[in-house]
């Protein structure tokens, strides 16, 4: 874990710096419950589950714009998640699909079509994925 955060901080060192920060604490948390839930050496649908969520923060990086500003978009301070669930894992990925959707829609402009629109309902899905398997 402590290598990828560290691989992670070398790749994003020209990131703005709330965006790199934000995106830290996302990744962090993500960690954790991946170390705590999921089985990535025995099971498919957790691997999967794993890739694709690295998968939207690559692409929230990539639809940033240039210059690393916000889009003109106003955002709810509301969306913003500062505490994540400590032992409730199911409550920990809600969280984290908020805080992914809150990214998208402050960070995410460029690309084809309304992109941070895109990241916010696939990750509603990627998020229910998760409870389906691990909350029920």
């Amino acid at each position: 874990m402590k290598f990828s955060l560290a691989l992670f901080a070398a790749a994003s060192a020209e990131l703005p710096q709330e965006f790199y920060e934000r995106r830290l604490v996302i990744v962090s948390h993500f960690e954790r419950l991946r170390d705590a839930t999921l089985d990535l050496a025995n099971n498919k649908k957790d691997a999967r589950y794993y890739n694709k969520f690295n998968d939207w923060l690559v692409f929230i990086d990539g639809a940033r714009n240039e210059d690393g500003t916000r889009c003109g978009e106003e955002v709810d301070d509301a969306d913003d998640i500062q505490v994540f669930s400590a032992d409730d894992y199911c409550k920990l990925n809600s969280q984290l699909n908020s805080a992914m959707s809150s990214l998208a829609r402050q960070w995410a402009c460029n690309g084809r079509g309304n992109v941070a629109r895109q990241a916010v309902r696939r990750l509603k899905k990627l998020k229910n994925q998760y409870a389906r398997r691990h909350c029920a």
